[in-house]
């Protein structure tokens, strides 16, 4: 998931007639934010890394490497798409194209997404910062997890 600079403007409730106040900032610096998770134990791992590069996927899949089976649900970014050479107990499974529904991993970005919504920030440190403590309480409390990213279709599979 990119992060960056740019203020990410969301609705914000006010009175009839009142727009809402608020500063924006228009920068084209990021930061990726990669995130491995079990949505049946609860389990989170996020790395920030500079790019969306494949020897920066593979630098994560290098690191990630788990001594269990591991299947990782990927959309269809150029660097998912690439050649990679996978750890020996990770397979991977690509999405079909336009179907971010299907990955539980959005659930989540799409709470990251609330944490910097409507904020300006002038470093990429403090978004990094921001992102990290609202990970925090998926650290802290899985269930929270369990329950955002772990969907109804996959309490039927049975998946490695």
């Amino acid at each position: 998931m990119r992060f960056g600079l740019r203020t990410q403007l969301k609705r914000r409730w006010t009175p009839k007639g009142i727009r809402p106040p608020g500063s924006t900032r228009i920068a084209y610096v990021w930061t990726y934010l990669y995130v491995a998770l079990s949505p049946k134990q609860g389990q989170l791992q996020a790395w920030f890394m500079p790019d969306m590069q494949q020897t920066t996927f593979q630098a994560f899949l290098d690191d990630f490497a788990t001594t269990e089976k591991c299947l990782l649900v990927l959309d269809g970014a150029p660097a998912h798409r690439s050649k990679l050479q996978l750890p020996e107990k990770v397979k991977l499974q690509l999405l079909p194209a336009y179907a971010p529904e299907l990955n539980p991993v959005e659930r989540l970005f799409e709470e990251l997404r609330k944490s910097i919504s409507n904020k300006v920030f002038t470093r990429l440190e403090e978004v990094e910062t921001i992102l990290t403590q609202a990970l925090q309480q998926y650290w802290l409390n899985p269930k929270q997890l369990i329950q955002l990213t772990f969907f109804p279709w996959m309490k039927q599979e049975n998946n490695p």
